[in-house]
Order: structure tokens, then C-alpha cells, then sequence
């Protein structure tokens, strides 16, 4: 098995990712078991893999093309931005005049800098400005482990970022900057994403060292586990153990245990589920924490009772379809827009 299983497997992972997520933001979801709803609350380690899987893209596109760095920018913000204003400007006028935030806020959300300024209560979700982020970082880190790795050092440099990482969060949560941990808890799995892109441009195999490496560090997550969720943690460390380090440990052992069971087991059409789900993932994710966020307002409307599991099902349902029709209108829009665009290039001057 070599570590391009995860390329091959990439959308199959993002579907269950985006899954996930969908599962942790059905907050009051109670699945009638203890241990599946721990799982339904350990959902943000979806965007875990997110970031994972987005980082190992952007490592393997740009050694496979050389692209300066405003190149780069556009075609990720190509990709992403045209769906994000279709969902983020009707959701955020819905808000200004249903629920009266400032209309100052569609300027922080068009603008990007919602997340960072924090001034705003309608602000959209933090992970495009969190995708937006990495993607500036991409480039500039990339060329340093590349140059790292010409001298032998590249797991050094990986160590160091998801040390450095690590310490930067410390760093926030004793100045009280905690608002912007959702983003700084994932620099460690943005360097892990590097890292698996650059091994599968080099078509490195999983041999028994690197499997033994990755079942320690699974085995580490339990350690960090227990630790985390220890009562007297207080009396260990000062330090702050929050639970989503837990996925800087699981995110690569479970992605790469997902994939072993693609590769493994007949799972012909839940494969082709996950792949449509993980195709469509960002609009999926965008109208999840928009739209379908407003989950008080909506069961105004509609409600199945104290479990919630029927209006969960058929939300589920309505977001998965709405996301890939949203996918499908986007694509055929910006289609469009590359005919004309060569259309107007090819005529006369």
C-alpha cells in the first residue's frame, strides 16, 4: 500500500467528514446510545480531516505545477468563493432583516474578515476564513519543507510546525485569545497534510516503519485521550489539554484505516455515496451552517417530536440535495464564464 491511497480515496474521505460535521452540528440529536452520541459530538474532527485532505491537494498541485503565488490564489478562490457568496449574501440579509444584525455585518462577511475582527453577531462559519488562511500559507511553507527535505530534514520541519502549533495555542488561550482557536488548533494537521502530499508525489510506500510510526501515534491519541479527560488534570499541568488535539493524533491513523476498508471490503454503493457527498462538500458544508443552522426558526415550522431524529433525517436529506444542485448550478455558471472568457480572448483585437 503506498500513501497515494489517500488521493485515491480523497472524496470517499471528505463524504465522511462532511457527514460528520453534519452529525456535530445536530446539537440536541440524542441517537439513544451513549457511545454514538460521544461520536456525534466528536464530529468537529470532521474539518480535521478537512483541513488534512485540503492541505494534501494543495502540496500535491503545486509540485505537480508550478504556479506563482498569485496564480495559486486565484484558482482556489475560483473554487471556493462563488459558492460561498451565493450561500453567505442571502443568508446574511435573512439575518439583517429577520433578525435584525447590523448591516455592517454583510460587509465583514463579504470582506472575509468577519472571523478576525469578531465584531459582528451575524458573522458566517470561521472555515472559509480558515480555508483561506492555510491557502495563503501553503505556498511559502511548501517551498520551506521542500527545501527541508532536499537536506534531509523534513520530518524535522514537520515536528517543529506541529510543535509550533501546539505552542501557539497555548500562547492564545493563556493571552485570552481563544476566539481564534478554531483555526490555530488545525496548523498541526495542515503541516500532516503536507507532509502526506509531498509523500505521494514521491510515490513513498506505506512500509512497516511507517505503519508502525502511525499506530504509535494512534496510540499516543489514547494517551492524550486519557489525559484529557482525566479529573485531576488541573493538579498535572497548567497547560490547557483542550479535546480537539485529540485529532492531530487520530486524523492520519483513521483516515488511513477508512481507506484499507475501501480498498478491502464490497462497499461499491456506499462508496459511491460518500464520493457524491465528498465531491459536493463544500456547498454541503456551506448551507449546513447557514441555512440549516437555523434550526429554532425552522422547527417553528416543522417539528416530529422530543427526538428530533425524523426532522434530522429529512434535513439531512433536503441539505445533501440542495448542496449538490448548489455544486451543479456554481459549476455550470462558472462553465459559462470560461466560454465567454475564450470566446473574447480568440476574437479580433
Amino acid at each position: 500500500m503506498e500513501y497515494r491511497v489517500l488521493s485515491r480515496y480523497r472524496s470517499e474521505l471528505m463524504g465522511v467528514a462532511m457527514l460528520w460535521v453534519m452529525l456535530f452540528h445536530s446539537f440536541d440529536l440524542d441517537l439513544g446510545s451513549r457511545l454514538l452520541n460521544g461520536v456525534r459530538g466528536a464530529g468537529f474532527g470532521g474539518v480535521d480531516i478537512f483541513i488534512f485532505l485540503s492541505s494534501m491537494g494543495l502540496a500535491m498541485s503545486l509540485i505537480h505545477q508550478k504556479q506563482d503565488y498569485t496564480e495559486f490564489l486565484g484558482r482556489r478562490a475560483r473554487r471556493i468563493l462563488p459558492a460561498y457568496y451565493v450561500v453567505m449574501l442571502p443568508y446574511t440579509l435573512l439575518l439583517i432583516f429577520f433578525q435584525g444584525v447590523p448591516w455592517s455585518d454583510l460587509f465583514w462577511n463579504s470582506s472575509l474578515l468577519y472571523y478576525w475582527v469578531h465584531r459582528c453577531p451575524g458573522a458566517f462559519n470561521w472555515y472559509i476564513c480558515g480555508a483561506v488562511f492555510f491557502y495563503l500559507l501553503t505556498p511559502p511553507v511548501l517551498y520551506w519543507l521542500r527545501q527541508q527535505q532536499r537536506n534531509k530534514r523534513l520530518l524535522l520541519a514537520v515536528a517543529a510546525g506541529i510543535v509550533g502549533g501546539l505552542a501557539l495555542c497555548q500562547l492564545l488561550v493563556q493571552e485570552w485569545y481563544g476566539e481564534y482557536l478554531d483555526i490555530f488548533y488545525r496548523v498541526p494537521i495542515f503541516f500532516l497534510g503536507l507532509l502526506a502530499g509531498i509523500y505521494i508525489m514521491e510515490n513513498r510506500r506505506l512500509g512497516w516503519k511507517d505503519l508502525l510510526f502511525w499506530v504509535v501515534w494512534a496510540v499516543l491519541g489514547v494517551g492524550y485521550y486519557l489525559l484529557a479527560t482525566y479529573p485531576g488534570k488541573g493538579e498535572l499541568t497548567s497547560l490547557s489539554i483542550p479535546m480537539a488535539h485529540l485529532f492531530v493524533f487520530s486524523t492520519v491513523p483513521m483516515c488511513l484505516v477508512l481507506c484499507l476498508l475501501f480498498e478491502r471490503l464490497p462497499l461499491g454503493w456506499m462508496r459511491r455515496f460518500l464520493r457524491l457527498v465528498g465531491e459536493n462538500s463544500l456547498e454541503i458544508y456551506l448551507l449546513n451552517v447557514s441555512f440549516f443552522s437555523q434550526v429554532a426558526a425552522i422547527r417553528q415550522v416543522i417539528s416530529f417530536g422530543p427526538s428530533n431524529r425524523l426532522y434530522y433525517l429529512l434535513s439531512y436529506a433536503a441539505n445533501l440535495i440542495l448542496g449538490i444542485a448548489l455544486h451543479k448550478g456554481v459549476e455550470r455558471l462558472r462553465q459559462r464564464y470560461r466560454r465567454r472568457k475564450a470566446m473574447g480572448s480568440g476574437g479580433p483585437a
